[in-house]
């Protein structure tokens, strides 16, 4: 007589009920995985958009700084800064730019507008910082503020609760000199 102990008697339950997945175990897995596969490609997605909204800020930042650092170096020509757009400027540079005598202050404002223009419409160097780049010099005289405001187009993105951000396109310095 064979006797069956009690650890063998488990294992032949455990072989008569275990003998793997079956098909619609499979196909739930698969569905599973593909869900979660969606949600990291959604992300992925997602997440390029913006860090690309990001490096667009950025540059849009560089712009505003830049000319702020333009006005305050020629500060004894700072009014013909104020009222400036980017919007059908020139964009052919003065002649004193390439000059060995260099600009006067009043020729530096020109030279630098347009070489500001340039920046921010990419003209010359075959690549815009910005796709369509505007840029714009106010003067609040009663109060002595000069705000830049760069622009630029940039692809919609949706909020956490599926709204459009909007005004995210937009970068805004104001200073005093």
């Amino acid at each position: 007589m064979m006797k069956i102990g009690l650890n063998s008697f488990h294992g032949l339950q455990a072989c008569k009920y275990g003998k793997g997945f079956t098909l619609i175990e499979i196909l739930v897995t698969m569905f599973i995985l593909a869900i979660g596969l969606l949600g990291l490609a959604g992300l992925t997605t997602e997440g390029m958009k913006n860090n690309q909204g990001a490096y667009l800020r950025t540059q849009a930042s560089i712009l505003a700084y830049d000319m702020v650092d333009r006005i305050r170096a020629n500060k004894d020509q700072a009014a013909g800064y104020q009222g400036f757009s980017t919007v059908g400027a020139a964009t052919k540079l003065p002649s004193c730019v390439s000059s060995t005598s260099g600009c006067t202050a009043a020729d530096r404002v020109t030279a630098d507008l347009v070489e500001w223009t340039r920046q921010v419409q990419g003209v010359g160097s075959g690549v815009a910082m910005l796709p369509g780049g505007q840029g714009r010099i106010m003067f609040d005289g009663t109060g002595l503020i000069y705000t830049i405001t760069i622009q630029w187009q940039e692809t919609g993105r949706e909020g956490d609760a599926g709204e459009v951000v909007a005004g995210d396109n937009s970068y805004t310095v104001r200073f005093t000199l």
